[in-house]
């Protein structure tokens, strides 16, 4: 790949372990809050199948991810974000971003599924204007 197409690249494995922990009890938070939702649909319904059939949809279509993409080192390209070399993940039009100055990431969020990226940057700023530039251009 030539490099006038790559918008942004950095390192961020220090951030990234940094806020491991924070990011670990979001994923048990949300697997507790999916073991929820799937009991109360089974004492509601009664039967396993049924509890089990209508947690697997809501799963997929509506809950929220408990596990992130979060590269250590990552490049924006204007095809999408490169986090190993081998594959471009694509940026939907339909992706938003989220910045937090205070642990310094930008989110990715799906429209129905929520966060689905973390991008950890020391310059969130310009993460989220390349990110954009990426999203609005298709």
């Amino acid at each position: 790949m030539a490099d006038n197409e790559i918008l942004y690249e950095t390192i961020s494995s220090s951030l990234k372990n940094a806020d491991r922990n924070m990011r670990i009890y979001r994923a048990i938070l949300i697997f507790l809050l999916d073991f929820a939702i799937l009991f109360s649909v089974l004492f509601l319904s009664g039967r396993i199948e049924i509890s089990m059939i209508s947690f697997l949809i809501l799963a997929v279509l509506i809950l929220p991810t408990p596990l992130l993409i979060v590269p250590g080192r990552y490049r924006i390209l204007k095809t999408g974000l490169d986090s190993d070399g081998k594959r471009i993940i694509p940026l939907k039009p339909s992706y938003r971003t989220k910045l937090n100055h205070k642990r310094r990431f930008v989110s990715i969020i799906h429209a129905r599924r929520g966060e689905c990226i973390r991008l950890y940057s020391e310059e969130p700023q310009q993460v989220q204007i390349a990110v954009q530039k990426v999203t609005r251009r298709r």
